[in-house]
């Protein structure tokens, strides 16, 4: 998982884009590989973190904003 989108190996060890994140264009993750990454036909949108995972993040794994400001 990057902060453009969510990547998986496929069955031959290809690294393979699964998922954008919303706002995120295919041209624009290209732009930050040094390589042509492989797109899955079955690309979609990540779905938006839920209100628990939101609170997990801003009170547990950063309380100081260190990563999400």
């Amino acid at each position: 998982m990057t902060d453009l989108g969510i990547y998986h190996f496929d069955e031959t060890g290809e690294m393979r884009l699964d998922s954008l994140h919303a706002g995120v264009t295919v041209e624009a993750v290209r732009e930050t590989i040094g390589w042509d990454v492989s797109v899955s036909p079955d690309l979609a949108e990540t779905p938006p973190p839920t209100d628990d995972e939101l609170r997990l993040i801003r009170e547990e794994l950063d309380p100081g904003g260190v990563y999400t400001k």
